[in-house]
């Protein structure tokens, strides 16, 4: 017996990225892939967006070699850190870094491409708020232009990341983009006259702020259909729509008919207050389910919704089906998705475990089986015939 299952609707984020390119043209589209693609399975999720996205980002160079190993050519941006070890497999899969500082990994990157005979294509960050990984905004003119003159650097882009949009703390969110406008004033020319491309909005600035879409855009959850917060989809353009992509469903293993008082689960966190029918579900924290929905959250079944109770086990789950009479061992329990009228979707579970959708689909983890719905294009087709079985 599967304990659990994810269906993913390919089509439908095809359909997404189709809306929000549509939304932010003439910019171009760079879907964010880390994570598994956010739990929906990365080699699939770039296979189905080959034809659709202009290029894509990840955070890890694993990441970049799997979207190659699909048979996917579509340009990449790992967007994490580089080991110096990883330099020449990134760059034989023509994959773009990201440079941060004009210290000795700037030095290592150089001494790779001399080493494979080419230039290394790079976008060099600049922080402008999150306080992260970025060259300060203060010395960035200086260290961007110390890139664009080595031989080995072939300077793509140029980014910051916003600390703030999904809140829609509009003056902090503007106020990076000023300051990074300003620390590249020095290098405009430079950087027209090479084509290097602007970046810095992930989903909610794309959606919500024209004027940081600049010459490209790096949406991540939005790409999937789920919104980056409550505050976005409130102010998000009203003829926009966004498809989850992803439905979680188990199955009960188990029915306990018990009487009123009895404790549920590890603690005795919960008694029954009534004569109850207490389902067990055979997945758990180890399988995605985050321990603080105990006593919490709540799941589908009959179409209808039931709580969560007791503490989320290692590996089960219980929930109180007494208000369902029809459910069995065997029964449909969904977890994100729609079952009849109701619908759960990522960000209510994480919303209920005191977290956000992201974390919800990011912890999902790889070795959930994931079955794949939705029509695939020729060259969807095309890329994944050719791919080694």
């Amino acid at each position: 017996m599967i304990a659990s299952e994810l269906t993913i609707d390919l089509a439908a984020v095809r359909r997404n990225v189709a809306r929000l390119a549509e939304l932010v043209r003439p910019a171009r589209y760079a879907a964010v892939v880390k994570a598994n693609a956010y739990g929906h399975g990365l080699p699939e999720i770039a296979r189905a967006l080959a034809d659709e996205a202009d290029a894509f980002c990840t955070y890890r160079v694993d990441e970049a070699l799997a979207i190659r190993a699909a048979g996917v050519a579509t340009p990449i941006l790992v967007l994490g850190p580089v080991e110096p070890d990883e330099l020449a497999a990134a760059h034989e899969a023509r994959a773009a870094i990201a440079l941060w500082s004009d210290g000795a990994f700037a030095r290592d990157v150089a001494r790779a491409a001399r080493a494979a005979g080419a230039p290394f294509a790079v976008h060099a960050k600049i922080d402008t708020g999150v306080t992260r990984l970025g060259i300060d905004a203060a010395r960035a003119a200086n260290v961007v232009a110390e890139y664009l003159t080595d031989a080995a650097l072939d300077v793509r882009g140029v980014f910051t990341h916003l600390a703030a949009a999904e809140e829609l703390e509009s003056a902090f969110t503007l106020g990076q983009l000023e300051r990074f406008e300003r620390a590249l004033e020095p290098l405009d020319a430079a950087l027209r006259r090479d084509g290097v491309v602007r970046h810095a909005a992930a989903s909610a600035a794309a959606m919500l702020y024209p004027r940081l879409r600049l010459d490209m855009v790096r949406p991540g959850i939005a790409t999937y259909g789920i919104w980056p917060s409550a505050e976005t989809r409130a102010a998000a353009p009203p003829h926009l729509e966004l498809e989850p992509a992803l439905s979680w469903t188990t199955r009960l293993v188990v029915v306990r008919e018990v009487e009123a008082g009895r404790s549920v689960g590890y603690g005795c966190t919960f008694r029954t207050q009534r004569p109850s029918r207490i389902g067990v579900l055979p997945i758990g924290y180890a399988e995605g389910v985050p321990r603080a929905l105990s006593n919490a959250g709540e799941a589908l079944v009959g179409g209808r919704r039931v709580p969560i109770v007791g503490r989320v086990c290692m590996n089960m789950t219980f929930v109180d089906v007494t208000d369902v009479p029809q459910a069995r061992p065997g029964a449909t329990v969904t977890l994100i998705g729609a079952d009849g009228d109701e619908r759960i979707d990522a960000n209510e579970l994480g919303a209920a475990a005191q977290t956000i959708g992201y974390e919800i689909v990011a912890r999902l983890p790889e070795t959930l089986p994931r079955r794949y719905a939705g029509a695939e294009s020729a060259a969807i087709a095309a890329a994944r015939s050719s791919v080694p079985s």
